[in-house]
């Protein structure tokens, strides 16, 4: 009896602490997060260059690493000089065409007037009730200082990726130095090696995805002749790293947009149509069976990690929700007295296993 109630009071002891450690590191992440997000983002944009670089050396062996990694440093400099030239011309388009857009929503608010019987609806009587302008302004303001504030990063990011690449070589020799058992060090290799698989896998597949949505979206976008189709295309390819509300999200705001733009109901139901058909058939047929397993993230917990990233890093935060969780997921399930949140946060139970362990665990025996 008396050890029953010892082996109780410890328990009670350790869920304590890790409720306390909980509150403690998600309180140094806010406190922390306009110091840690450029790193964040850096060791991310590390990992896909290398990854890219890689992928290029396997597919021809005459391609040596070394000029593998300078294509792919040179390809994703392309990429941020590009998104800058994209949102300055949208920008500069969007203001030349306020007028229009401008006009263009007093007659929604007319029609909707027509429709619903009060002939007095106008823009801005609704803004006199509900305030719109300022939550709008509010909302642009926080956006338009998201992406100022990754812009003004990118010479840090830019650091850090440079240093990360630099201390490459070394990484080998410090787990040596860390770990000088040869089991624990394997170990360690281990949950190394699968955690930088699955993020590697992860955003190379989201990638793909992306680039697939993004470009009939782009071709549906452009031949019903909807403005600044490009910088929609590059949205809609942002967005859909973001778990489920990037996608509902790279619908609506081009949908939105339409609204606003054509004067055809037939014309924006196409186009909702078509974005939303791309979303649909892409991500429930291909996308699942590119991705499998390897984040093994239950979608609930998807959800839920998605609101608390986003709400300590913002737009970083959601952006990298889903990598972050399930490097949380596998650190935890290597320790007994952590396992139990790590099985709680996988999609199947088994946080601390290969795909190919799981399918010869799970194999059932031929009759």
């Amino acid at each position: 009896m008396a050890d029953n109630q010892g082996y109780n009071g410890d328990h009670t002891i350790r869920a304590s602490l890790l409720f306390i450690a909980f509150i403690l590191g998600i309180a140094l992440l806010y406190v922390i997060r306009d110091i840690i997000t450029p790193f964040a983002l850096a060791v991310f944009i590390w990992l896909i260059i290398d990854a890219f670089a890689r992928w290029m050396h396997r597919v021809s062996s005459k391609i040596p690493y070394w000029l593998a990694l300078a294509v792919a440093v040179l390809t994703v400099v392309a990429a941020f000089i590009g998104i800058g030239f994209i949102i300055a011309n949208t920008a500069s388009d969007v203001a030349k065409q306020a007028p229009l857009y401008e006009s263009r929503i007093q007659e929604i608010f007319d029609w909707l007037g027509h429709v619903t019987g009060q002939e007095n609806i106008s823009f801005s009587s609704l803004n006199e009730r509900f305030e719109l302008s300022t939550k709008l302004q509010a909302g642009l303001a926080g956006f338009a200082a998201s992406i100022q504030g990754v812009l003004g990063d990118i010479s840090f990011i830019a650091i850090y990726v440079a240093f990360l690449f630099a201390a490459q070589s070394s990484f080998p020799k410090k787990m040596d130095d860390l770990f000088p058992d040869k089991s624990d060090r394997s170990r360690a290799a281990k949950v190394g090696e699968r955690i930088r698989h699955s993020i590697e896998k992860y955003l190379g597949v989201q990638t793909i995805i992306s680039l697939m949505q993004t470009v009939v979206s782009y071709i549906g976008m452009t031949a019903l002749g909807l403005d600044n189709a490009l910088f929609w295309a590059l949205v809609i390819f942002i967005l859909n790293y973001i778990p489920i509300v990037g996608g509902l999200a790279a619908v609506a705001l081009p949908v939105i947009f339409a609204a606003v733009q054509f004067d055809s109901v037939g014309r924006i139901g196409l186009l909702a149509g078509i974005l939303f058909g791309a979303q649909f058939i892409i991500g429930n047929t291909i996308q699942p069976k590119m991705m499998g397993d390897s984040m093994n993230l239950s979608a609930l917990v998807v959800l839920l990690s998605l609101t608390l990233w986003g709400a300590l890093w913002g737009g970083v935060g959601a952006f990298l929700s889903a990598p972050l969780t399930v490097i949380i997921m596998i650190v935890l399930a290597q320790f007994p007295t952590t396992h139990w949140i790590a099985v709680l946060l996988s999609a199947d139970g088994q946080p601390d296993l290969e795909p190919e362990e799981k399918a010869h665990k799970n194999a059932k025996p031929s009759l």
